[in-house]
């Protein structure tokens, strides 16, 4: 199949000016030759192109990038910033100073409006276009709705009552008027999503990988009902029916598997093989990315495989070449929490798919410890002991190491307690880096950056005949699509729903049949040490299984927002989880939305009607 790739119409398409430039092509080729706008998209080819520019963003500025590790990943519970660049990012992962003049979240505000302006024009121009066939109609229209679905979405969930737009915005506009986010659920996100549910088809238009589906649809569907039920007081009948319609959604995708397309993997490890990447039959939703680097947006890449990676690379023997791809070029972000390592136990087989935690030395000759390098890691013992080609030069596990361990091996081994406090383990279950030097920001560079390296996203296959999905190991351009949305949300769902509802044995019997499955399980365990009972059934339970099942895929602060802000302990349940989140102003409530970007607020002519959020600084002209 074929993915949606570079085909765009580029234009700043966003509340407060919007313009229409046609620039690029269709897939097909088509190329309007500078008629207007109106005009172009009264034909089948120029609407196809006004629906293939509604995924522009998500290659440009969000999947893949760096920004949304940081605040949708890095800004709750189990990701940290590291400690050896513990400064970076801090307005988006630790709420420091974090105001409405911060450009990333401008640009979350700006692009994600031209999503929604896209979906609008689409949905309000459909009607006049002629020639289409009855299948585009209902695909176009049902991408669009999905869009404008999730786009509202995420727009409502980071910045609470926001203006509400329902048609294409093609002039400047000056006034702006906040609707409650109760409303845009109900009258915009919810049926949005339940008619693209209806429209579109199974498979994605022309085959080309990256399109809304109807699986993505029904899934979105289960997400938003979820989220919704948030926002009714706990226990109340209104909260009910949100819990009763986000389970039939989500029971919707998990007893239709076959018909709607999803195949679930024999291992856990096939979700996330390279080769399996471009056709994934678990993954509801992708972003795509292309090996041709002049069809991904501006020539940008998928890079995160570089964000969530400790620092290797000129240690113990390892090198970043053309040829190495097990070690590509590193540009680290985050790392886990000692909350998150702490929730594995030993018989999951998913953290050991998903974590790397042995490090092989790749050069061609035998490495031998310098005393520099040796104490890099704080271990003189090291100096003088050699390691051959292939054998381990780095470990760092989630375990804790006796020291006769470390001392007996030629490979410098990093254990837990040297990354963590791991004596002031907070109530929370978190605890801070440990402090090598005098600063208490930060650690020994190597220490604070040595810990497992995250492998969701790994652009290799660990076979010799692997698929790689980077263009030169020494390189940054990686081209593997970003799963948005995969099939285990469902299950997680409707867990959750079920325990809401008081059905906690059905909770169990969910996760038992769709998610702690034989395949989670490691050799020479049994399958009923995964295995839940209702009495395991709570919703602590199902944010460290979110934790676990979805981890690096978009939604921990929404999940953290979802579940907590209502108790009103958002921020507290964050910094204690992830003591880490240190500084002025660090994580406070109110950071449960995010700040109306000013330079939004600039254009208005009743700025200070329409307002800023609480907690931040107060908008003035």
């Amino acid at each position: 199949m074929k993915n949606i790739i570079n085909k765009h119409i580029a234009g700043a398409l966003f509340i407060g000016a919007t313009a229409f430039s046609l620039t690029s092509c269709s897939l097909d080729e088509y190329n309007p030759s500078g008629e207007g706008a109106d005009q172009v998209f009264k034909t089948p080819e120029g609407m196809e192109d006004l629906v293939n520019q509604m995924y522009y963003n998500f290659r440009w500025k969000y999947y893949g990038r760096e920004d949304p590790c940081l605040y949708m990943e890095g800004n709750a519970d189990i990701w940290q910033n590291i400690g050896s660049n513990y400064e970076y990012g801090k307005q988006l992962t630790r709420c420091v100073d974090l105001q409405g003049d911060r450009g990333q979240i401008a640009n979350v505000w700006n692009r994600v409006y031209d999503n929604i302006n896209d979906a609008n024009a689409i949905i309000n121009r459909l009607d006049d276009v002629v020639g289409l066939t009855e299948a585009q109609q209902l695909d176009f229209e049902g991408e669009a709705r999905f869009m404008r679905s999730y786009c509202y979405w995420w727009l409502v969930e980071f910045f609470g009552d926001i203006e509400l737009r329902l048609e294409e915005t093609q002039t400047a506009e000056f006034t702006a008027v906040r609707t409650d986010r109760k409303k845009i659920y109900d009258d915009v996100i919810i049926p949005d999503a339940r008619i693209a549910a209806e429209k579109l088809p199974v498979t994605p238009y022309n085959g080309h990988i990256g399109r809304s589906t109807k699986k993505a649809a029904k899934a979105l569907l289960a997400r938003v009902l979820l989220t919704r039920a948030q926002y009714e007081t706990a226990g109340s009948a209104e909260q009910k029916y949100f819990y009763e319609e986000a389970l039939k959604a989500a029971l919707d995708v998990i007893n239709n598997k076959a018909a709607y397309g999803i195949q679930i993997y024999n291992t856990y490890d096939e979700i996330w093989q390279a080769k399996n990447n471009k056709n994934n039959t678990e993954f509801l939703w992708v972003t795509t990315f292309s090996s041709n680097s002049s069809l991904n947006p501006d020539s940008k890449p998928n890079r995160l495989y570089r964000y969530f990676a400790p620092k290797l690379v000129g240690n113990a023997g390892i090198r970043n070449t053309a040829t190495t791809w097990e070690y590509p070029s590193e540009g680290t972000l985050l790392m886990p929490t000692y909350y998150f390592l702490n929730l594995w136990e030993d018989w999951d087989l998913r953290y050991d798919v998903i974590f790397q935690e042995a490090f092989p030395e790749n050069s061609s000759k035998t490495f031998t410890w310098t005393e520099a390098l040796a104490n890099r890691y704080l271990r003189p013992d090291l100096i003088g002991k050699q390691i051959e080609v292939g054998d381990t030069a780095l470990y760092f596990t989630k375990k804790s190491l006796t020291d006769e361990f470390k001392q007996s091996k030629s490979y410098a081994a990093i254990d837990i307690d040297d990354v963590f406090e791991t004596e002031n383990v907070n109530a929370y279950g978190g605890a801070p880096l440990r402090n090598y030097q005098a600063d208490p920001t930060a650690s020994t560079q190597y220490i604070a950056s040595s810990f497992p390296r995250f492998m969701k996203y790994r652009i290799w296959d660990r076979d010799e005949n692997g698929t790689f999905l980077l263009a030169a190991a020494n390189g940054q351009f990686g081209y593997a699509d970003v799963p948005v949305m995969r099939y285990a949300e469902m299950p997680l769902i409707a867990a959750e729903c079920y325990i809401a509802l008081g059905q906690a044995s059905e909770a169990a019997n969910i996760i038992n049949q769709e998610i702690r499955t034989a395949r989670v399980v490691k050799p020479g365990h049994s399958l009923s040490e995964a295995q839940v009972t209702a009495s395991d059934m709570n919703i602590e339970w199902i944010m460290a299984e979110r934790a676990r099942e979805l981890c690096g895929e978009w939604l921990r602060w929404f999940d953290m927002k979802r579940i907590y802000s209502p108790q009103g302990n958002f921020a507290s349940t964050i910094v204690g989880r992830n003591p880490s989140m240190i500084g002025d102003d660090c994580m406070q409530e109110y950071h449960a939305l995010r700040p109306i970007p000013n330079t939004f607020l600039d254009k208005l002519q009743n700025a200070e009607e329409f307002g800023q959020n609480p907690g931040y600084n107060p908008y003035t002209k």
